[in-house]
């Protein structure tokens, strides 16, 4: 019968274990011993076998003072426990400890059994909704600043243009207008595109176009933010008979918001270099900047979506943590890809842009 219980036991999916009056451990199953990380000596090993115990907030917790230790020293149920195990190997796992005393015939105590879940996955899941909603609380703050940043110009401008009619200032603030009422189309467009993209719904309308003119749009794109910060753009010339097959609004948009990104985090008067170099059916644009540079460990989080270097004051000039994701989902639906590349803080940024769309030809 004692065999065919411990049979039973091993066919558990959760660790199972049992101590006795004193603690030894006196059986386990295999589960236990996967959870473990190894196989404890039964009758010469205390409470658990596990290498070390350690509280959910990462103390340290001395075997006699685990659950199995205190359910059986103190002779009474203590319910459900989260705690962490440490494996030899060093790797800790959160679990859920259900200690319960065990009594004989009689009525007598004469030990305890453990079932422990492992809930590491859980808990990381848990984390990770924790994160997301941290970030988008973050990003939803910055979309109201974001969006009312261009309002509050548009709204002193169209007061200016009620109340004056000196034809200079009116012009003046018109542009400021159309400027303002540009960068809010962005944004909002940048939100539709990132919406439309995570749903997999973004259309490509591909056409076969000369690549300079698709740069030249996306050149227009970041002009107006070079010109307002006095910054130097310089671009290598294009081969006028390199042709692309794309979409070249969504490449154009692509490119933009690199180089938006490019000049937001360069100081004023920094300089942006932009290079084309064609090999074979691939196309690659290269974006370099003297800018505020990014750390090594933020290099991949960049791309992530509602993500935003920080980088003190001039990180919170930025926008709303779309731009480069959506760069990236642009380059990746046209085969591509978008990497980022620093010596770290201080030290600019340099991105590459590899597009396989560029076709050996010659314009007639």
């Amino acid at each position: 019968m004692e065999k065919r219980q411990h049979q039973l036991a091993d066919y558990l999916p959760e660790a199972v274990y049992s101590c006795d009056l004193d603690g030894r451990v006196v059986d386990f199953n295999l589960a236990a011993v996967t959870l473990w990380g190894r196989a404890p000596r039964l009758g010469a090993e205390y409470w658990c076998g596990s290498k070390a115990m350690y509280t959910i907030d990462g103390e340290q917790l001395a075997h006699d003072a685990c659950p199995m230790a205190i359910a059986i020293r103190e002779r009474r149920e203590v319910g459900r426990v989260e705690a962490m195990i440490e494996r030899p190997d060093g790797e800790r796992r959160y679990v859920l400890a259900h200690p319960r005393l065990i009594r004989n015939v009689g009525g007598d105590i004469t030990g305890a059994v453990n079932v422990v879940v492992d809930i590491t996955d859980r808990r990381r899941a848990e984390d990770l909704l924790r994160q997301n909603d941290r970030r988008k609380d973050a990003f939803i703050s910055t979309v109201a600043h974001e969006l009312r940043s261009p309002l509050s110009p548009i709204m002193s401008a169209a007061q200016l243009i009620d109340s004056t009619d000196n034809p200079a200032t009116m012009k003046r603030m018109a542009g400021v207008i159309t400027r303002q009422a540009r960068m809010l189309g962005r944004l909002v467009n940048d939100l539709f595109d990132a919406s439309r993209i995570t749903r997999g719904e973004l259309p490509l309308h591909k056409v076969q176009l000369p690549f300079e003119r698709v740069l030249q749009v996306a050149l227009d794109v970041v002009r107006p933010s070079v010109e307002a910060r006095r910054q130097a753009l310089s671009v290598t010339p294009v081969a006028p008979g390199l042709l692309v097959e794309c979409d070249d609004v969504r490449v154009a948009q692509l490119i933009g918001n690199i180089l938006v990104n490019a000049s937001k985090y360069t100081q004023e008067q920094g300089a942006i270099a932009v290079a084309v170099r064609v090999a074979g059916r691939e196309v690659t644009i290269e974006v370099t900047d003297n800018g505020i540079g990014i750390d090594a460990s933020r290099l991949a989080d960049i791309f992530k979506l509602y993500s935003q270097v920080d980088q003190g004051d001039l990180a919170r000039k930025g926008g709303m943590g779309i731009g480069l994701s959506l760069a990236l989902d642009l380059a990746r639906s046209h085969g591509g890809t978008v990497q980022a590349f620093s010596n770290g803080p201080g030290h600019g940024s340099r991105f590459e842009i590899v597009l396989p769309i560029a076709l050996a030809a010659t314009l007639h």
